[in-house]
Formats: structure tokens, sequence, C-alpha cells
């Protein structure tokens, strides 16, 4: 009976909160909890957004988005996600290879989050995860390909724009980006530390994520001691922030501005993260630096783990090398 039902959730709810205080609202919430075919994912999902401070929420918003525009409804009883249910989706974004890897891991997350909300010792709200059996694609890169040639940077380095204008900014954080060793966007417009001509950071995007909270220092080389006079910022090392009232549209503006720059000089698709994969590939092709120092440069995880612990980190050495590949190409 319904009664007996609600008699055993509280008998199980009071096992489960030993030593805990809760008030009667609480208590009929937990016991009252629907059933598994009225959990929704949406209604999940939004809550979980609410009060997650995971980076990437804006992320998460275009999967819940897309799963909308694919379902065509913004409801998705969990008992729907299934094995069938994941391919179909994944089919569905077939042509878009990096959405396929990234929203179907996110709701892979988000599903086990949830089982971990609803589910008890004594209850499984939550069950048969699909995901034991589906397997999230991985999406695959062709290693190398978003990297420009020499003839190609030097094109953007060429490039003479609208004084203040979108695209003129673009190539210029291009070129920052390149000569800063593949610095990030973010990073540029975070950046709060510079002394005596070294800007000194923690990689935004895997700071969290490691021991020396992915550390670096980048010095300014001769070379873009102009443009760094020109965008110089006060408050951070660059004044991007007063342009920009974050990260993410400063971001969109420079690859809308780069669509302006490669038209113009005949380079498809140029986005500003080709500055990263330049930097490496001429670096290690064209200056034959080793793969490690390229990795340091680009301030990530060491593969020598043992050896990182027993040297000191000398930023001087990837700085050196920097200078050495600026000169070839810039003052050549």
């Amino acid at each position: 009976s319904k009664r007996r039902e609600l008699q055993d959730k509280l008998d199980a709810l009071m096992l489960e909160t030993i030593g805990q205080r809760l008030d009667a609202g609480e208590i009929i919430k937990r016991i009252t909890t629907a059933a598994s075919d009225k959990l929704d994912f949406f209604i999940f999902a939004d809550d979980w957004l609410k009060h997650t401070n995971i980076k990437g929420k804006k992320n998460y918003q275009s999967m819940l988005n897309s799963l909308e525009s694919y379902l065509g409804q913004r409801k998705l009883p969990f008992t729907a996600i299934t094995y069938k249910m994941l391919k179909q989706y994944e089919e569905f974004l077939s042509s878009k290879p990096r959405a396929q890897s990234l929203y179907l891991g996110q709701i892979r997350h988000l599903y086990r989050e949830a089982a971990r909300t609803y589910n008890t010792d004594y209850e499984q709200a939550i069950k048969n995860d699909p995901f034991q059996r589906y397997r999230v694609p991985r999406q695959v890169l062709k290693k190398g390909v978003r990297a420009l040639s020499q003839e190609q940077l030097m094109k953007i380095y060429n490039f003479k724009g609208r004084p203040h204008g979108r695209a003129q900014l673009a190539r210029d954080c291009f070129i920052l980006s390149f000569s800063l060793m593949g610095m990030n966007s973010v990073d540029m417009y975070n950046a709060t530390i510079c002394k005596d001509g070294v800007i000194c950071y923690n990689r935004t995007k895997t700071k969290d994520r490691r021991s020396d909270s992915a550390y670096i220092e980048v010095r300014i080389q001769p070379c873009i001691s102009e443009l760094y006079k020109l965008y110089k910022g006060s408050a951070r090392v660059f004044n991007f922030y007063r342009r920009y009232s974050c990260a993410y549209d400063f971001n969109a503006a420079l690859n809308k501005g780069l669509k302006e720059v490669g038209k113009s000089v005949g380079i498809d698709g140029l986005n500003f993260y080709q500055a990263r994969h330049t930097f490496a590939t001429l670096s290690r092709n064209l200056m034959r630096f080793s793969k490690s120092d390229v990795d340091e440069a680009l301030n990530h995880v060491g593969g020598m783990d043992l050896a990182d612990v027993y040297i000191k980190k000398d930023f001087s050495i990837i700085n050196d090398n920097n200078a050495k590949l600026l000169e070839k190409l810039f003052k050549g």
C-alpha cells in the first residue's frame, strides 16, 4: 500500500541520516521523491548548473539546448536515456565530431551525478546505467592540421588592417599569442603580473588540475615590445578587459576578426588557437627544439615526473628558445 511504501522510505531515511537534523519539509520531500520514471534529466541538469562551480557551464548549456532540439521538447525522463537513445543522439551529431564527444560525455557525467544524488543504499531511483554499455565517442584529431605554415604565418604578420579595427586587433593578438609561446586568449585577458618584462601567470585551463598550478613565466621578446606597449593595461597585463566584459567575448571577437584577416590573406577557417599550434609546430620542425622543451613552453604536464621532482624549473631555457624562433622568423 501507499502507506507502507512511505513508511519504508521513512525508515530507510532515518537509518541513512543518523546523527543529522532534518526539518519536516525536508523529510516530506525525501520520502515523497518521485519514482524513477518521473525524474527528469533537464530538471536535474538545470538545478545542478545553478549550484556547480565547474568550468565550462556554457558548454553544458549548449549541450542541453542541442538535446532539446533533437528531442523536440525540454523533457527527458531518466528512464528514457537508453543505449538506443544515446546512439540515435550520437547519429544526430554525426556532422559535429567535437560535439559528439563533448555533449555525450556531459550527459554521462550528469547521469551519474543524478544517480549519486537520488540513489541511496536502500533505494535505486535511477537504475540500469546505459553508460556501462554505451561508449562515448572520442574525437580523433589529425596531428598538426591546425598549424599554419611559415609562409602563412608571415602573411598574418604582414597584414595591415584598419587602425583600431577588429581585424587589426585580431592580427595583433594572434602575433602576441604566437610570440608568447602560444598563450591562450583567456590568459591574455586575465593575466595580472608582469615583472621586468616577464609575464607570470597560471594557465587557466589546467591550473586547478596540476600540483604546480600550471605556472609559467614568459619573456616579452623585443619583436613584440611595441605591441605590448600598445595593449598594455594597468590592473592587468593587457587592456583587453577594458574592451570586453569577459574572456569569452574577447575570444569570440578575435575569431570574428581573424575571419576578416584570413579572407584577406587567403587562409580559410583561420582561428585564434592556430597561433598555439603554429608555435608548437615551428618550434619543433623549423628550429628542431626537443619535444619536451616544446611541451614545457606550451605549459603542458611534463612526461618525466620523477625528473621534475629533482629539477628546479628554469624558464630561461624555453624563453631563450623562443627568442631564437622569433629572431629567425621576424628578423631573418
